[in-house]
């Protein structure tokens, strides 16, 4: 793995931990947590997919 991979994954798994702390204080629904991750996926190209 790459140094660029190894960072996208850390920014990837970050961003998770925000959107499931950020989902739960605005109350946030599935739809809307799912169009986030996708976009997190396309703009991080994580490859590694950490499940939340």
């Amino acid at each position: 793995m790459t140094n660029a991979q190894v960072s996208d994954n850390l920014m990837y798994a970050a961003a998770l931990q925000q959107l499931t702390r950020l989902a739960a204080a605005k109350n946030m629904t599935e739809q809307e947590i799912e169009r986030i991750k996708k976009d997190l996926e396309r703009r991080l190209r994580p490859t590694i997919i950490a499940l939340c």
